[in-house]
């Protein structure tokens, strides 16, 4: 049995100009992400009577790689040619299509379960690619690169989207303490609903004539972050997250909702200083700045809401089991 273990993700700032409608126009999109201590699993074992099957929200159990239902999987078996004898389980911390990547790192772990089943090793960079390949060129999912990359890598990353295709990955390699304070401060709160992706990016997409200015501002944002990231400067960090969101909102009327309007407003009234919905939006997880000393009166004013503490993952997707 192979077991494959790949974390989740949070985008902090940028999340749209990596989209190739917008870095194929203008030289390069940019985001600023972490993964995270939360992870999906993909287990994969040899199945004797030469049948596939495959158990994630469904549980499939065809003869032939063609009945396979779905699309992932079926496409990653086809890529790795295997097409019978196989057995594939799904496990997450946190379900799909809730703003945390976790799609691409469900494509990421099967890539690499099953690369492990072949016997073979590949670097977090060809995993990333080639589930880049899988949901944008084969899929045609209207999605952008850095989940891809975030969860394949791991670490907090200052990623660049060029339009040559490749992608720059600049780890932000400062003291430990400062990274540790920010997701300290850090508090993210269940909206109860979860999102459909593809359909608010598709939206984003269709209008890049008009948010082209937009994600020029938010690709701003990204880069002088970066910059005061790298010289130890986490003050920007609330500026940068605010600005973003307010961009972010205007790029599509499905982003927010008067559900997640309110709620931002009440934990900015009880201590939050900035946010901003995870991944396309819509639903999923509100992040929230929270000081950390103020986060006790922060939980008592919002008791009643389902909220969680992440922590960065320092490791990308991982072999745990080869047996």
């Amino acid at each position: 049995m192979i077991v494959s273990r790949t974390p989740l993700r949070i985008s902090f700032v940028g999340g749209g100009t990596d989209l190739p409608a917008f870095y194929n126009e203008n030289d390069y999109g940019c985001v600023i992400s972490s993964a995270v201590d939360r992870y999906v699993y993909i287990a994969a074992n040899y199945r004797f009577d030469g049948k596939i099957r495959m158990a994630y929200s469904v549980n499939e159990v065809v003869d032939n790689i063609e009945n396979i239902q779905n699309d992932r999987l079926q496409t990653v078996l086809k890529r790795l040619n295997i097409t019978d004898s196989i057995e594939i389980f799904y496990i997450s911390d946190i379900p799909k299509q809730l703003g945390l990547g976790g799609s691409s790192a469900f494509t990421i772990g099967v890539l690499h379960a099953l690369y492990a089943y072949k016997g073979q090793k590949v670097f977090p960079e060809r995993l990333a690619r080639e589930s880049c390949e899988i949901e944008i060129d084969e899929l045609k999912n209207p999605i952008g690169k850095q989940d891809q990359y975030a969860c394949a890598i791991g670490g907090m990353n200052y990623l660049q989207f060029c339009n040559d295709g490749t992608v720059v990955q600049k780890p932000i390699l400062i003291d430990e303490d400062l990274i540790l304070k920010i997701f300290d401060d850090l508090i993210f709160i269940y909206l109860g609903q979860s999102h459909d992706a593809s359909k608010i990016l598709s939206g984003v997409n269709n209008n890049m004539g008009t948010n082209h200015k937009i994600l020029i501002q938010m690709r701003e944002i990204t880069e002088q972050l970066y910059r005061e990231l790298m010289k130890k400067n986490i003050d920007q960090f609330v500026y940068a997250l605010k600005e973003n969101w307010l961009l972010k909102k205007s790029t599509s009327n499905e982003i927010s909702n008067g559900h997640i309007e309110e709620l931002y407003e009440k934990a900015v009234r009880h201590g939050a200083l900035s946010g901003k919905v995870l991944g396309a939006g819509g639903g999923g997880f509100l992040m929230m700045y929270v000081p950390l000393e103020k986060q006790e009166y922060f939980f008592q004013k919002m008791e009643g809401i389902k909220m969680l503490k992440f922590s960065i993952a320092h490791e990308g997707s991982q072999i745990l089991t080869v047996a």
